[in-house]
């Protein structure tokens, strides 16, 4: 199969991703504006970035397959680039199965919550990144590298060599993952005080 194809599907999955990230970000300054949440924009950004991200995702399986296409999974096996690839491009699936999942489950209430919507638009981010970089390693693959990979480094990871975390960062990943955690527990703890009252009142 001509490289032609990967990398058109891989563009279209990028489009479609970076479209879901301003469309969040768009979404949060309405939010931040205090716009009303029936409002046609806010509407439209909110379900363009949970669109977007949920056809980018399925599309994914085109990409997988069209590179498999290209280069055997061998080549998967022996290199460190194309595990590097195969790594990232699993951090990207998963971020944006997360991404898709807070929107599915919470619901438009999401914008409800800043703290909330903050976290949405961070996970927005984090899957836009983990896409870059993916194209990044695919791009040094072929000879053509994006220069993505210094922004990269910057995090302790060199692309071309067996992909590892810094001691640094898998710290910071510990301490974030326990704050996430210690905020959900919590907020779910957390009554209104329009709850509180009514069940003082017995309701």
């Amino acid at each position: 199969m001509p490289p032609a194809f990967h990398a058109m599907v891989v563009s279209l999955i990028t489009g479609l991703f970076f479209f879901a990230l301003l469309a969040v970000l768009f979404r949060v300054l309405l939010q931040w504006r205090n716009t009303d949440p029936r409002a046609p924009l806010a509407v439209a950004a909110d379900l363009g970035a949970l669109w977007s991200a949920v056809i980018g995702t399925v599309l994914i399986a085109g990409a997988v397959i069209t590179g498999f296409a290209i280069w055997a999974p061998s080549a998967a096996i022996n290199s460190p680039v194309m595990r590097n690839k195969f790594l990232t491009m699993t951090l990207l699936l998963v971020t944006y199965l997360i991404f898709i999942g807070i929107r599915w489950y919470v619901g438009p209430a999401l914008w409800r919550s800043r703290v909330l919507s903050g976290f949405y638009a961070l996970v927005a981010i984090a899957g836009f990144h983990w896409s870059m970089v993916t194209n990044s390693i695919g791009g040094d693959i072929a000879g053509i590298p994006s220069g993505y990979e210094t922004i990269v480094r910057l995090s302790g990871v060199e692309t071309r060599f067996t992909y590892y975390l810094p001691t640094w960062t898998l710290v910071t990943i510990a301490v974030l993952s326990i704050a996430m955690l210690v905020l959900a527990y919590t907020s779910a703890g957390r009554k209104e005080p329009a709850e509180d009252a009514d069940t003082a009142a017995g309701r």
